[in-house]
């Protein structure tokens, strides 16, 4: 092998191993496979996978929901703006959901952000009838995860 050819097989190593440490979250064990967008506005995209790492740990249901009903998460803001989140989802779409989190906030924000929309994933998955209260349902979804990863007095 020549040595241009290595340094080509080198660079093209690094990118792929940084392509799957920054852009996708990896769970052999519990056969979960997500793809994170890059950042285009400097959020780091380790607090998505903070966040998914800690509903692995601290609501293993939660982190299940994720995995079943959520194939990409988009750390930019969008229609959710800088604070919150959205839900996206087309007529064709049966597969799993893309959402929109913005992790601005930190951690624990950002985990509850994952938890309320991936509530309106398995709502759409479930095939919930339109005028159905999806808000509130999901609202209570990221209330109740915040209220289990942080100790209120």
């Amino acid at each position: 092998m020549t040595r241009a050819r290595w340094w080509a097989l080198a660079a093209v190593v690094v990118v792929v191993v940084l392509a799957v440490r920054y852009l996708v979250w990896l769970d052999v064990a519990n056969r979960c496979v997500i793809t994170i967008r890059p950042s285009l506005v400097g959020y780091d995209n380790r607090v998505v996978k903070l966040a998914l790492e800690t509903l692995r740990h601290g609501s293993p249901e939660d982190y299940r929901q994720v995995c079943v009903h959520v194939g990409t998460i988009n750390p930019n803001p969008a229609c959710g703006g800088f604070g919150g989140g959205c839900f996206w989802h087309g007529d064709g779409q049966k597969g799993r959901a893309t959402i929109d989190v913005s992790t601005e906030h930190g951690l624990i924000w950002t985990t509850a952000i994952v938890v309320h929309e991936t509530c309106h994933a398995r709502q759409f998955h479930e095939g919930r009838p339109p005028g159905f209260d999806l808000e509130h349902e999901c609202y209570n979804e990221d209330d109740r995860i915040m209220r289990a990863l942080v100790q209120f007095e």
